[in-house]
């Protein structure tokens, strides 16, 4: 993908950290958490690859399997997303789980919160969405947390709202993979019978090669 705005350099961007995040420049195409792998230059009409040292010492120092065939994706695994905001309410949440989903993604503000208290008591549809969500872990249905944000580690130790989700039971504590991967990774969880929570910890394939830790 160009590398800036310009003909010229182009990037050879991870799959799994990489996101369109402007609609029309030439250079659409950035990172999430990531950086490119490698670099392509022309020069006297020939491609020029430059790696980036980091890939470069990964790649040295990585005994990580490659795959040969596809992994299995189940075709019946569903995965609901919500976006977490004024608007997402008790009655949407059980609508989609009366439909079965295997898994529900919120894409939440800042490090990762829900709107699930009322401090104030001028916002009971925050209590129903955590009575909702607390339904939804006690059927053991997954409910993991992404960012609206994008870039940055999903950090629910810093308030007390995101300490209240961990006790909940909710997943996504730690991670810096993208929305995207995120949701791959639940998906090949779910399909290969893998716990979701342990897949989520990992870095199967570098898009959590930098996770959040204690």
């Amino acid at each position: 993908m160009h590398t800036s705005s310009h003909d010229g350099t182009c990037s050879i961007q991870p799959g799994t950290g990489v996101r369109k995040l402007h609609s029309t420049r030439r250079d659409a195409f950035r990172n999430v958490n990531s950086q490119p792998l490698a670099y392509v230059n022309i020069v006297g009409g020939k491609p020029s690859i430059i790696m980036d040292s980091v890939y470069q010492d990964e790649l040295e120092k990585s005994n990580t399997e490659i795959t040969k065939s596809p992994r299995k994706y189940s075709e019946n695994v569903r995965i609901a997303q919500f976006i977490a905001g004024p608007y997402l309410h008790e009655e949407e949440i059980e609508a989609i789980v009366a439909n079965g989903p295997q898994a529900i993604v919120i894409h939440g503000t800042g490090l990762g919160h829900l709107p699930i208290d009322d401090p104030g008591k001028d916002a009971p549809e925050n209590t129903k969405v955590w009575r909702a969500l607390t339904r939804c872990i006690n059927r053991n249905i997954p409910v993991v947390v992404t960012s609206q944000c994008l870039h940055g580690p999903i950090d629910m130790n810093v308030y007390s709202k995101g300490r209240k989700q961990q006790e909940m039971g909710l997943l996504g504590h730690g991670s810096v993979t993208s929305p995207d991967s995120t949701i791959v990774k639940i998906h090949y969880a779910l399909s290969n019978n893998k716990n979701v929570e342990d897949i989520l910890a990992k870095n199967l394939c570098g898009e959590n090669h930098n996770v959040l830790r204690e």
